[in-house]
């Protein structure tokens, strides 16, 4: 019966283990993502500004009325 329970302790220790180390992989997959998350965010504003000014050009250029393109 003791045998039992040491082994059963060890093997709840080897869950906790595991679970923790699962977890902080977890934390650190969340992290990465919100930062490539940002950085995409950034990307894609700076494309809407950089199409905006594009359209201004061709507007420009054109001479075309801002609600026909």
């Amino acid at each position: 019966a003791e045998d039992k329970r040491r082994r059963n302790t060890a093997a709840s220790a080897r869950f906790r283990l595991k679970k923790k180390e699962r977890e902080a992989s977890l934390e650190a997959k969340v992290k990465e993502l919100e930062t490539r998350v940002n950085e995409l965010e950034k990307l894609c504003e700076d494309l809407r500004r950089e199409n905006g000014w594009l359209k201004g050009l061709i507007i420009g250029v054109t001479g075309a009325p801002h609600g026909s393109t």
